[in-house]
């Protein structure tokens, strides 16, 4: 099966939902599948909805439940596609940020090989791409492909939304700090919760994608060295005794990060995990109002 173009029909929804479960309680490290985390990504696309405008919300509410699973497909496919990897990330900071940014895929590939490229990451070229497919399946009003569409422009905008993804040092293990990303983005937002989800505002046209997309990037990418430098900080006040514990997931005990350090860490960063996230929503929101205003509008009953 082509996984990328055929995995979506009306008879796969449950069978495909079935397959999201399975993976997600399999045997699979849960560490290496969870960008944001399932959780957040579920979540982001969730609070994308409410952004909307009047005209969108019912379709979309209608096929929320479909768009919340199919939101962490992208992360699934990670391991069973050669292309996949290289959309949730990019790394800065193997490149000279002034030749690259605010470029297209195709301004870009004239310049550096597409090999090169996709060894350090391509989310920021990624989207576009993507929205001129999601653009055209509003023209054309195939449900399906909006639905599919919508679910991942969500997964790889809420990645580009986390500093860790723009960095080289996606873990912290250039720094002595491995875990840092899952601790980030999948333990202390499930920790957060319902304080994740303030109002935004409503979603907003998008006037030019590609700027705005490396816009996000580049925010994000500020970010990094704020975090890392807080969780060195805080590793080396704390008592390491505290700072991890055993929780039981299933039938194993798995380590993780304290409740007080995940706090802690929280507290120090300054609310630094809640606005990405925020923005995050916002910024998918945005993006597929924008898609649907561009392609006209259409109603869907």
């Amino acid at each position: 099966m082509n996984l990328k173009h055929n995995i979506l029909n009306k008879k796969s929804y449950p069978i495909l939902i079935i397959l999201i479960v399975t993976f997600y309680s399999s045997g699979y490290s849960s560490e290496l599948i969870k960008p944001w985390g399932f959780f957040a990504h579920k979540k982001i696309n969730s609070m994308a909805i409410y952004t909307l405008p009047i005209e969108m919300i019912p379709f979309y509410k209608r096929h929320q439940k479909e768009i919340e699973e199919l939101s962490v497909l992208p992360d699934q496919r990670r391991y069973i596609m050669d292309n996949e990897a290289s959309r949730h990330y990019i790394d800065l900071d193997r490149y000279k940020i002034s030749d690259i940014h605010y470029t297209s895929w195709t301004e870009i590939t004239k310049n550096i090989h597409q090999d090169s490229l996709v060894k350090h990451g391509i989310v920021p070229w990624h989207i576009p791409i993507l929205y001129q497919q999601l653009k055209y399946a509003f023209v054309r009003r195939d449900t399906i492909k909006i639905i599919k569409l919508s679910a991942e422009m969500g997964h790889y905008i809420g990645d580009l939304h986390v500093p860790l993804h723009t960095t080289s040092n996606y873990d912290g293990q250039k720094t002595g700090q491995t875990g840092l990303h899952a601790f980030w983005e999948s333990r202390i937002p499930e920790i957060l919760n319902e304080a994740l989800e303030e109002w935004v505002g409503p979603a907003t046209f998008v006037s030019n994608v590609t700027k705005s997309t490396w816009d996000w990037v580049m925010e994000s990418h500020a970010q990094v060295k704020i975090l890392i430098d807080k969780e060195a900080k805080l590793n080396a006040t704390f008592k390491q005794s505290k700072k991890y514990t055993f929780e039981k997931k299933g039938n194993a005990l798995q380590k993780n990060y304290s409740l007080e350090y995940s706090k802690k860490y929280h507290q120090v960063l300054d609310h630094q995990i809640e606005n990405r996230f925020q923005s995050a929503y916002k910024h998918v929101g945005d993006i597929w109002y924008s898609a649907w205003i561009e392609a006209g509008q259409p109603f869907f009953k």
